[in-house]
């Protein structure tokens, strides 16, 4: 048998099992992370229930203080302590990765509550790029199962004296027309005079006769 042959064989079956033990490890932690995302606490969220930003879109450029409205479907509204079937309260996380999905949302300055039932809030932010994301809270604070969360979004903060120069340049200016006014019409009265004479102007005013 030709030792060439053997030690190619030997190598090409390292190498498949190699690349098999890859793809299982891999596959495995993509239905770990999967799982990991999609496990939520004790409570039930609707099917397609689904959280968003309103009116405001990843890469937008927003105010130091800027207004922002969340959007849910599917599910309602309802403030933390009510045990109502389908609903839960709101939660911004600001900078910040995904809590653990079965404990409490934290409660600080990056996981802000929205407990009273707030669909819309006003947020004060530094100058410069944030992140945003919306989760979904049941009446203990803990998202749902599955949880129900919006995607990540970027926004930039504009400088404040930046957004109130922005806000009071029109979109588009008017172009400037220049008029011209046509000078009135000089109307020159004509008189007539007997067939038997002309007129002819003459200095300082007089006619002059000819006979």
């Amino acid at each position: 048998m030709d030792v060439r042959s053997e030690g190619a064989g030997r190598s090409f079956r390292f190498v498949k099992s190699a690349m098999t033990l890859l793809i299982v490890g891999a596959a495995t932690c993509g239905m770990a992370s999967a799982e990991e995302k999609r496990t939520g606490g004790p409570t039930p969220s609707a099917p397609d229930a689904e959280v968003y930003f309103s009116d405001l879109k990843d890469g937008a450029t927003i105010t130091p203080k800027a207004t922002i409205r969340f959007g849910l479907r599917e599910m309602g509204v309802a403030p933390a302590g009510s045990d109502r079937a389908n609903s839960g309260h709101h939660h911004l996380l600001i900078d910040t990765e995904l809590p653990p999905l079965d404990k409490p949302i934290p409660n600080d300055f990056n996981h802000l509550h929205f407990g009273t039932g707030q669909t819309e809030a006003e947020v004060t932010l530094k100058p410069g790029p944030h992140t945003l994301q919306l989760l979904l809270g049941d009446k203990d604070h803990i998202p749902h199962n599955p949880p129900v969360m919006s995607a990540r979004i970027r926004v930039v903060v504009a400088e404040a004296g930046t957004a109130a120069t922005e806000a009071a340049t029109p979109m588009r200016r008017r172009k400037r027309v220049q008029t011209h006014t046509a000078p009135k019409r000089v109307v020159v009265e004509r008189r007539s005079y007997p067939s038997h004479r002309s007129y002819y102007p003459y200095g300082y005013g007089y006619p002059r006769y000819r006979y």
